[in-house]
């Protein structure tokens, strides 16, 4: 564009919405101590939930918030190319991990507030706003785990579900709200995605714009460290160098996601299937560690309420608490020192949680394609059923995979089922070649995984 010409339309702009003054306002922003890759984290959370609002509506354009829609449709998204480039799945893989990198970086970021003491006088309703937040940030990533549909999303939202059960006198009543009746039905989709896509996003929008007010009335806490005197001195605009460093700092972001998106898709399991009693549930990483705790607490309520509202409650009120103006965390060891081992516990638990999970059997395309050969040849759909095909006699195969029973034990049990069933029917597959029986359980290892062939239909279900 021809400067003269640009000069033209920014005089245009200025006349009618004050574009100069609106710039000054943004840009010219002071920064005590100068511009700090510490003051970075702020941005970082603010490109992740953008980035979130755009995946977001993307996806929504092909979603179809029914049960009988709703994996299809994710399902399809999974499959949507573009000149053989998975767009789809690229989008759904942005949407997905941005998730989980956001409720990193807006931990993060509050950590970094209470180490620098930035939540102290004036400051406290900027900090509220950031506790309310989190929280909203939280509550996002659980609605939109129901939303793919499939059995991990099913059940590990029935676990979830189930927890806040537990709380005393209102947990019971917000259980059935939320889920729309007893159980997990069209109205408990129906109720998370109307929260996941329009009360949340119309929150955050609140809420985010006043936390950047109040956080250009009170002006940055800067430093806690150093001589007032010397800081004002070397205060500096947010632009140019804090804008580069923030943009630095979200393009790294966005690198972070898309580098996940696209070595890691956050993948598909099978529909759900409210009878598959079987199915070990598994929550999303973020709640592993409350998810532990039922495990090493007793009574329940105690982990699954207890701590947490303690936590919770130290959040609101510590700005009212500490009136200490101290900010050096050196100057406050005991309310570091117990933050940090909090922090650390929760991580340990979340390890621990993940560590004893049921792992899946990892599966080849090709020996899972000779095993269905072997499974077809050996007659096991006369005892076993797969779908609506099949006898009745033993178990039914169709989510066997999702059970995640070894692969050894599933070539144990097809050689001498009394092994692990000592008064099973089944006979002894014994003239298979151990090649076969690998093949054979790698088959009935991809049983009700979603992104493998159908197990009723030939040539279906490229992963």
């Amino acid at each position: 564009m021809e400067p003269e010409k640009e000069g033209r339309i920014v005089r245009y702009l200025d006349e009618r919405i004050r574009l100069k003054a609106l710039m000054s306002f943004l840009l010219n922003e002071p920064m005590p101590g100068g511009a700090r890759w510490a003051y970075v984290f702020g941005s970082m959370v603010m490109f992740s939930l953008i980035l979130q609002f755009l995946t977001g509506m993307m996806l929504a354009f092909y979603y179809g918030g029914t049960p009988d829609h709703a994996w299809d449709s994710v399902n399809y998204i999974d499959h949507l190319t573009y000149e053989n480039i998975p767009v789809g799945r690229m989008i759904r893989g942005l949407h997905y991990w941005g998730a989980s990198i956001m409720v990193i970086l807006v931990g993060l970021h509050l950590l970094q507030v209470f180490l620098w003491g930035a939540y102290k006088r004036p400051r406290e309703i900027m900090w509220l706003v950031g506790v309310l937040l989190l929280a909203m940030t939280m509550v996002a990533a659980f609605t939109g785990y129901l939303l793919p549909w499939d059995e991990r999303a099913y059940w590990g939202t029935i676990v979830g579900t189930n927890m806040i059960g537990l709380i005393p006198i209102v947990g019971p009543v917000i259980k059935s709200a939320i889920r729309g009746g007893v159980g997990l039905g069209a109205l408990t989709l129906s109720h998370f995605f109307t929260i996941h896509t329009m009360v949340l996003p119309t929150l955050f929008i609140l809420f985010v714009g006043l936390h950047m007010v109040i956080f250009r009335r009170v002006g940055p806490a800067g430093p806690f460290g150093g001589d007032p005197l010397t800081l004002e001195s070397q205060k500096e605009f947010f632009y140019p160098r804090q804008v580069l460093m923030d943009s630095l700092g979200m393009f790294g972001v966005f690198l972070l996601i898309a580098m996940l998106a696209i070595m890691v898709p956050p993948g598909l399991e099978a529909m759900a299937n409210p009878s598959n009693g079987a199915y070990n549930p598994v929550p999303a990483w973020y709640f592993d560690w409350i998810f532990q705790l039922l495990k090493v607490i007793r009574p329940e309520i105690l982990g699954v309420v207890g701590l947490p509202a303690l936590i919770g409650m130290i959040l609101i009120f510590l700005p009212f608490a500490d009136r200490n103006p101290e900010r050096s965390p050196l100057r406050r060891p005991f309310s570091v020192l117990a933050t940090l081992f909090v922090l650390a516990s929760m991580i340990v638990l979340s390890i621990l949680a993940e560590k004893g999970y049921k792992k899946l059997v990892p599966l080849d395309r090709d020996a899972m394609a000779r095993g269905k050969v072997v499974f077809d040849h050996s007659g096991c759909l006369g005892c076993h059923r797969l779908q609506d095909r099949g006898g009745r006699m033993g178990p039914d195969l169709s989510e066997e995979g999702l059970i995640g029973h070894p692969q050894h034990w599933l070539v144990t049990q097809f050689v001498n089922s009394k092994t692990n069933f000592p008064n099973s029917p089944m006979p002894n597959f014994t003239f298979l070649k151990p090649d076969q029986l690998h093949d054979l359980a790698q088959y009935v290892s991809s049983l009700g995984r979603a992104g493998w062939p159908d197990p009723t239909k030939e040539g279906n279900g490229e992963k």
